[in-house]
């Protein structure tokens, strides 16, 4: 499990056991006072392993990533050196890479052919420690290809072979049900159908998963009806914002804010905006902060953002932590660096 303890794991267990204790057998039972036993049991309901007074129990955990992995080969003839990269590349694969630079061991649901390539491919993922048991093994068609010819950054060619892609179906997703089900955070390869896109937001609904969708323009999210979705966060770039808006936003992100919070008002669960090298929009029913880059603190990408997020999800932190985490700022228990930009609301002001 992620961000717990030796000790609040062992608690945890004997909970599982034998819910019906009280504290002050936990307490004999540990070994410990009964004060420190409430504290413990107090710190598993803020992490979400405990939903609620009798000991109700969350069973899920980690997070699960469903979509495209593939061969990539990208030559470019026009350099004199001829190079050649070859590499494993698609939108789930990367998203589940990026997951395991924050400490999480994500499960992968994508598909390979039962060929020497999806052989490599799966060892390639058992080796960096993506949870690769669950992965559709196709006879029917070879592991996703794709060859480019570049010259620089211009792409003059490319051919692919996709066929096996095909096999990331409704009927993959139902076979995979309790998987899905039983995780804490979805990430969704938004190249995806959308009709598979579709399916899964069904079950995010009727499951209530935390989830996001990658690899789209925020316009195509509102055309497509995700704003709506209460069990849903997405990250976008503020340039994003400004063709959604339909006019330029300026420079400063309070002139963001008021665009966020009419997407908010739609459903959405959280809006995470990228502002470069300011930092970072987060846009929640509750408050709208702008959370600013800390010195030789780096840009991030918007996989790693998603990503990032996700994991600190998982791990059972709130949305501002997971998003510090995700930024750099790996220890959850620090004091949020930089300034914050206020925003008064009739109740009280918000950091």
């Amino acid at each position: 499990m992620n961000n717990i303890t030796k000790r609040e794991k062992e608690i945890l267990d004997c909970l599982k056991k034998d819910p019906m204790i009280s504290q002050d057998e936990l307490a004999a039972r540990m070994n410990i006072s009964r004060s420190a036993a409430a504290v413990h049991i107090s710190n598993l309901m803020k992490k979400g392993y405990i939903l609620g007074r009798g000991y109700i129990f969350d069973e899920r955990s980690g997070v699960v990533v469903i979509g495209k992995t593939w061969l990539e080969v990208c030559s470019d003839p026009f350099k004199t050196s001829g190079k050649v990269d070859v590499s494993y590349q698609g939108l789930g694969y990367r998203l589940a890479l990026e997951l395991l630079k924050f400490g999480a061991e994500p499960i992968l649901l994508t598909v390979l052919g039962q060929d020497e390539i999806g052989d490599q491919i799966h060892n390639h993922l058992l080796q960096k420690g993506i949870k690769a048991q669950h992965i559709i093994r196709s006879k029917d068609f070879p592991t996703a290809k794709r060859v480019i010819v570049r010259n620089g950054e211009q792409t003059i060619s490319s051919v692919e072979e996709m066929d096996v892609i095909e096999c990331i179906n409704e009927r993959y997703f139902a076979s995979k049900e309790d998987i899905i089900k039983n995780t804490r955070v979805l990430l969704i390869d938004g190249t995806l159908s959308l009709p598979q896109i579709k399916y899964l937001a069904e079950k995010i609904k009727q499951y209530n998963i935390m989830s996001s969708i990658a690899g789209r323009p925020l316009v195509w999210y509102k055309e497509k009806g995700f704003f709506s979705y209460s069990e849903m966060f997405l990250v976008c770039q503020c340039q994003e914002l400004e063709i959604l808006a339909g006019h330029t936003l300026g420079t400063e992100p309070e002139g963001y804010f008021p665009i966020c919070r009419n997407i908010i008002e739609e459903g959405l669960r959280a809006l995470v905006v990228m502002m470069g090298e300011q930092g970072l929009i987060l846009a929640t029913k509750e408050e709208i902060v702008c959370l600013p880059n800390t010195p030789l603190q780096p840009v991030q990408s918007d996989l790693s953002i998603n990503a990032g997020i996700a994991g600190g999800l998982a791990s059972g932190l709130g949305f501002r932590l997971a998003i510090r985490r995700a930024m750099g700022s790996r220890t959850t228990g620090e004091t949020l660096p930089g300034k914050f930009k206020i925003k008064k609301t009739p109740n009280n002001y918000l950091l």
